[in-house]
């Protein structure tokens, strides 16, 4: 995207509910709201900046005007830009042509400096209107003054003491203007547009000869997609002209996202209205209507069309450069911030005409849900009849959701609050809305039967007389001779009373335990550590013991033996 200058430089259910009768949505145009949105922007018929009328700007928004058939509109951008094409005692600053000072004090008179893009794009724009540019505007003479700016060569140029800015958006203008007119340097001007076209089929932004670089990464689609529209516009159906066309638009193709989408150059990469707005504008016009179809779906789903509970800060019908604004756009608006206003206007001025092309939808809008189903459970909201790009929103109660049309049906899952009760879903868009109703009921109670506890029996231990203590540690051999499994634990604990340091008193102390499980006829040894207690004990001697093995709802088994240190 390119703002130079305003010149060009976007499970549950057992049926199901149908939803209203589509009667009760009628789509809104999304040219319809573009164009609305944009004839807001217009002060007396101008677009008004930072520093007064933006006279470039408000030609664009003029040229969208007349491809979008707002035919009143773009009449009214015409008349209010005359008395802002050249210098005088109310416009010190004009479009086409103004005096020209020194920069610095004492700020002397240098010229009168002629501007060949302005002068190209205006004379352009009175034409598409049906009107003559040679005399549309009683203070110049747009032909003359073109073609005054316009070489030998066919290379149009600024005759300004500020350097010299044409370039090719601004041939492109002047070849159509000046064919329009049967103008004698026509053949020439158009010669040297077509001569700025590259091997891969795009057009340069500059006007000269250097060779086209063999990288197209980082070119732009804007200044292709203007050429091609002036040449379309310009009615030269030559061979050469028709060629041009043909391998643009095959370029603009071929970098075409799968989205939809274009991309701007390496100063403003990404996919963006502005520049998939031209590139669809110029690819509709030249007859390429579904790759133009798909950009328009694209731009669609960049403009804001917020409706019902999903409403935003965001103007209706405006369109954004990207996602990015349009997120930051709902939240806060861009009233008040001209930098941003400006953003939104250059894009939504170039983009709107390609909304021309914007898929309709199929079938008629509606939303269906599981006619019950059970409270706090997810219920899909099957969406349909939203064009490609169409905005949408489903809600339910205060849980919104925003949703983008792709032609097909959509899924939008929802979570339903506890309790029993009907809930009404909404699928609302600027058209209208409609509903579909799903009846919850409360989650059954089911009846949970006891368990039965698995019968289980104690192990019998097998042990020595004397177990030795091994690094705190002795070993059991666990025996299951029934024919039920054995689960329970292995106590070890002193055999009597016995002394431990620090209390007065004998106790019996607890030496080890553990829990075990084994299978019916089964057996197993099982490695036993010594609570801190019982290793002092150990330590001092050879310590009676007995085990205590347990089962759930059986009876105890109890062996008594003796632990001694290995190391005694």
């Amino acid at each position: 995207m390119k703002f130079t200058s305003g010149l060009a430089a976007f499970a549950l259910a057992a049926t199901t509910l149908a939803a209203q009768p589509a009667s009760a949505a009628t789509p809104v145009p999304p040219t319809q709201l573009a164009a609305d949105w944009s004839a807001g922007q217009l002060a007396d018929g101008l677009v008004m900046g930072q520093y007064g009328a933006d006279v470039g700007l408000t030609v664009d928004a003029g040229l969208a005007f007349d491809a979008l058939g707002r035919t009143a509109d773009a009449n009214r951008v015409a008349d209010a830009i005359a008395d802002r094409l050249v210098t005088s005692d109310e416009v010190p600053y004009g479009y086409v042509s103004s005096d020209e000072y020194d920069w610095q004090p004492p700020y002397d008179f240098v010229q009168v400096g002629y501007y060949a893009n302005a002068t190209a794009k205006a004379a352009a724009f009175a034409q598409r209107l049906g009107r003559d540019a040679a005399t549309a505007y009683p203070d110049v003479d747009l032909i003359a003054q073109l073609e005054t700016l316009t070489g030998p060569d066919g290379v149009i140029a600024d005759d300004s003491s500020f350097d010299n800015y044409a370039n090719t958006i601004g041939q492109a203008f002047a070849v159509e203007a000046l064919t329009a007119a049967a103008s004698e340097e026509a053949s020439a001007a158009t010669d040297a547009l077509l001569a700025q076209q590259c091997p891969a089929g795009y057009f340069r932004f500059d006007l000269d000869a250097a060779a086209c670089s063999a990288d197209t990464a980082g070119v732009a689609p804007d200044t292709t997609a203007l050429v091609v529209l002036s040449l379309l516009e310009s009615g030269d159906t030559s061979t050469e002209v028709t060629s041009a066309i043909t391998e643009a638009t095959a370029w603009l193709q071929s970098v075409q996202l799968a989205n939809g989408s274009f991309e701007g150059d390496a100063s403003a990469p990404g996919s963006n209205s502005n520049s998939t707005g031209l590139a669809g504008w110029a690819l509709g016009d030249a007859g390429r209507t579904a790759s133009a179809a798909k950009a328009a779906a694209w731009v669609r789903s960049m403009q804001v069309a917020d409706a019902g509970a999903c409403v935003s800060q965001a103007p209706t019908g405006a369109i954004a450069y990207n996602a990015d604004d349009l997120a930051a756009a709902r939240a806060a608006g861009i009233a008040g911030n001209a930098t941003i206003q400006d953003k939104w206007r250059r894009a939504a001025f170039q983009a709107a005409p390609v909304l021309r092309w914007a898929p309709a939808a199929t079938t008629p809008l509606s939303i269906s849900t599981p006619a019950t189903a059970v409270e706090k459970s997810s219920v899909t909201a099957t969406v349909r009849g939203l064009a490609a790009g169409e905005q949408g929103c489903v809600s339910l109660g205060g849980d919104a959701r925003r949703v983008v049309g792709t032609g097909a049906d959509l899924a939008v899952a929802f979570t339903l609050p506890a309790g029993a009760a009907a809930h009404t879903f909404t699928l609302a868009t600027l058209g209208g809305s409609t509903t579909a109703t799903t009846t919850a009921s409360l989650t059954p109670v089911v009846a949970v039967p006891p368990v039965t506890p698995v019968p289980t029996v104690a192990a019998k231990v097998k042990i020595a007389k004397v177990e030795k203590v091994r690094k705190n540690r002795f070993k059991v051999a666990l025996v299951c001779a029934e024919a039920a499994p054995c689960a329970g634990k292995i106590k070890v604990r002193t055999a009597t009373k016995v002394a431990v340091d620090g209390l007065k008193k004998k106790k019996v102390v607890r030496v080890s335990e553990k829990r075990y499980s084994l299978v019916a006829g089964s057996k197993k040894q099982v490695s036993l550590r010594l609570t801190k207690t019982a290793r002092a004990l150990v330590a001092d001697g050879r310590l009676k013991v007995k085990s205590i093995a347990t089962a759930r709802g059986g009876d105890r088994v109890v062996t008594t033996f003796s632990l001694k240190s290995a190391r005694g």
